[in-house]
C-alpha cells in the first residue's frame, strides 16, 4: 500500500479564515491505518489529496491544492478518534459554509477510505 505524503502533490496551508466543526467518530486501528495512508490521486476525475502527519490528518482538494479539512486524531486504548476538525471558510478557496453539510461530506470521505479493502487501495 502506498502511503501519501505532503510532497506527493502541490497543497496550500489551511487559511486563518476556518472554523472548528464537530464530528464525533471512533475507528478502529485498522480502519484508521487504511486512512492515514492517504489519498494520491490518479486521474482527473480524483478531487482529494489526502495526507497524514501526526496528529492531522489533510484533505486537499486535487485540483488546486486548497486544504479544505484539518483533522485531529487521538488514540484511545484499542482505537482512534476524530478529537478535532477544521473547515476552510475562505470564499474564495471553499464557497461552502454549511457545518453539518461539511461534517457529512468529510464523514462520508473518512468513512469510505477505512472501510476500503487493503489490497486495493
Amino acid at each position: 500500500m502506498q502511503i501519501a505524503k505532503r510532497n506527493d502533490w502541490k497543497t496550500e496551508p489551511m487559511p486563518s479564515t476556518s472554523t472548528n466543526i464537530t464530528l464525533e467518530k471512533v475507528y478502529s486501528q485498522e480502519e484508521f491505518d487504511r486512512i492515514a495512508a492517504g489519498v494520491i490521486p490518479e486521474q482527473m476525475e480524483d478531487k482529494w489529496f489526502i495526507f497524514y502527519e501526526a496528529p492531522w490528518l489533510y484533505l486537499h482538494r486535487s485540483w488546486t491544492g486548497f486544504c479544505i479539512f484539518k483533522v485531529h486524531f487521538e488514540v484511545i486504548a484499542e482505537s482512534v478518534k476524530i478529537a478535532e476538525v477544521q473547515v476552510n471558510r475562505d470564499p474564495e478557496e471553499y464557497s461552502n459554509t454549511d457545518d453539518e453539510r461539511d461534517a457529512s461530506m468529510l464523514r462520508i470521505l473518512l468513512d469510505s477510505r477505512s472501510e476500503r479493502d487493503v489490497q486495493r487501495s
